[in-house]
């Protein structure tokens, strides 16, 4: 049975569920939601983490020396009940461990520990891998939060735009059946700003593959207000998605980590992006949520 905490300073209240150690709501003391509901409507989750698999798996399948695994999209950490390990009024963090159920499916042992930190008007998401065999641990991680844009009543998500840390254009990959091709796309009409017309993931998530920035805000056109912003420095992949033209939210994904490619071999040590953990090392990421108003 999943339970639900919460975090709260003067500026902000987080709540969070330990299915998946996620982020479920983030609002200000407007009681301006900043998270996405989770209407399955459209899309039924929040701020899942990807682990220990980032995308999908060409036939949802890996090998690890000759053995054959079978893994669906994202890994199975964001559907795994976490336990909690450290709280204080301004952090928590959540804990899963590989068990026997896990090394069934995943041949590895592993720690993935998610702190959440409130400073001021900032929530702080931090991953930590730790790799407690005599092996290496092969693993990806990443992001996947939906943010609540439009943010309040009378605005529509295309009024939005996404302004980034710096004038880059990058062309975005596309996904057929789950796995990345060699098609590309343009879908900057200006340096670091993406506009948001209903179509814009009409084929699916942007991937940015390297991905050159580091933060991006949401802005609201027509007012020129800025509401909210991502910080993601050092995550080599970026992917943005929503589910259709009609669907409220964007989603900005930091990853270590990217789908695979259609022609992959299916190795999980030659998949790209895959991190490769030293015996009793610890990996470590994080991104930054800082609310605007």
């Amino acid at each position: 049975m999943s339970s639900t905490y919460c975090l709260e300073n003067e500026y902000l209240k987080a709540n969070f569920t330990s299915k998946g150690a996620e982020l479920i709501s983030l609002t200000n003391k407007n009681e301006i939601e900043y998270i996405w509901n989770g209407n399955p409507e459209f899309w039924g989750r929040h701020a899942p983490v990807l682990f220990p698999i980032v995308g999908g798996l060409k036939d949802n399948t890996f090998y690890v020396e000759d053995q054959k695994f079978e893994m669906k999209q994202h890994g199975f950490a964001r559907n795994s009940e976490f336990n909690i390990v450290e709280q204080s009024n301004d952090s928590i963090t959540f804990e899963l461990a590989s068990s026997k159920e896990t090394l069934e499916w995943y041949p590895f042992e592993f720690v993935l520990q998610i702190t959440y930190t409130l400073t001021n008007k900032t929530i702080n998401t931090k991953y930590l891998v730790k790799n407690p065999s005599d092996k290496n641990l092969l693993f990806s991680i990443g992001a996947h939060p939906a943010y609540a844009c439009p943010f309040e009543k009378n605005q529509t998500r295309e009024e939005y735009i996404l302004v980034f840390d710096n004038d880059a254009a990058p062309l975005s990959t596309h996904l057929i059946n789950g796995c990345r091709n060699k098609e590309t796309s343009k879908v900057f009409n200006q340096g670091g700003v993406l506009d948001l017309p209903k179509n814009v993931f009409d084929k699916d998530a942007l991937i940015f593959n390297p991905n050159p920035f580091s933060e991006v805000s949401f802005i609201h056109e027509p007012t020129g207000k800025t509401y909210m912003s991502v910080k993601f420095e050092n995550f080599p992949y970026l992917g943005i998605w929503s589910a259709n033209q009609e669907a409220p939210f964007v989603c900005i994904e930091p990853w270590h980590g990217i789908t695979d490619h259609a022609d992959h071999n299916q190795q999980l040590k030659d998949k790209e992006g895959i991190i490769s953990l030293g015996p009793k090392q610890v990996f470590t990421c994080a991104y930054l949520v800082t609310i605007n108003n």
